[in-house]
């Protein structure tokens, strides 16, 4: 080999010195640093999502609220005012005990007897919505056709007590709309139907001025107000 086309040691140290690359530019320095910020952002990121809105806790906070909400919403059970109004009455077409039994299940009691051949049976149901402590409903039955109820214990609220100044108000004749405009809901109906004839009752038993267990009760026959009674009302 000729030693003379080789570069002397000194300019072999200057091309070293000009062709040097920063550390910056080396591969592995990038490589390096592409690990750290890997290692770096996986562990903020794992930091962020226990802290964030993603992490577990949050999540967990999340799904309580949304049960809170179903709470909020929960759905009501036991027979409705609106179901009991919607018992057809009539000695010949009265809804049967199958279809009633159908909407709102087995009876809590039941009972019958047979007068002159007449078949009776009665139905009673306790679980009631909205209902009071003992609030029931019942459905008599004639020849299987449902021709009287009854529905009693329905909370109500009342902007002022009941006394015998507004009961002594109610008129003859005088339409259910009207009373129960005057008065307030009932605590309490109960309806029978024979042939062309409908008589209700409409009972108030709480927000009562008046004795211990006072009350009053409405009597309406075909729609207008027939009659009234009243016990220890002051």
């Amino acid at each position: 080999m000729d030693n003379n086309n080789l570069p002397t040691r000194a300019e072999l140290h200057r091309s070293q010195k000009k062709t040097k690359k920063h550390f910056y530019r080396r591969w592995w320095f990038w490589s390096i640093i592409f690990i750290l910020l890997l290692i770096g952002g996986g562990l903020g990121g794992m930091k962020m999502t226990a802290m964030g809105p993603f992490s577990q806790t949050s999540s967990t906070k999340v799904t309580k609220k949304k049960t809170a909400s179903k709470k909020t919403t929960k759905k009501v059970t036991g027979i409705t005012l609106k179901q009991y109004n919607g018992i057809y009455l009539s000695e010949s077409a009265g809804l049967p005990s199958e279809t009633l039994n159908k909407i709102f299940g087995k009876p809590n009691t039941t009972s019958n007897s047979t007068v002159q051949n007449l078949q009776t049976d009665v139905a009673t149901w306790t679980k009631i919505a909205d209902g009071q402590l003992g609030a029931n409903m019942t459905v008599n039955y004639a020849n299987n056709h449902a021709v009287s109820k009854a529905i009693t214990g329905l909370k109500v609220t009342r902007s002022q007590k009941l006394d015998l100044t507004e009961f002594n108000k109610i008129q003859n004749d005088q339409s259910e709309a009207q009373v129960i405009n005057d008065l307030g809901k009932p605590n309490g109906y109960s309806e029978i139907t024979v042939g062309n004839t409908t008589q209700k009752d409409l009972t108030y038993s709480t927000g009562i001025n008046g004795e211990t267990g006072a009350n009053f009760i409405i009597n309406l026959t075909n729609g207008v107000v027939s009659g009234k009674s009243q016990t220890g009302l002051k």
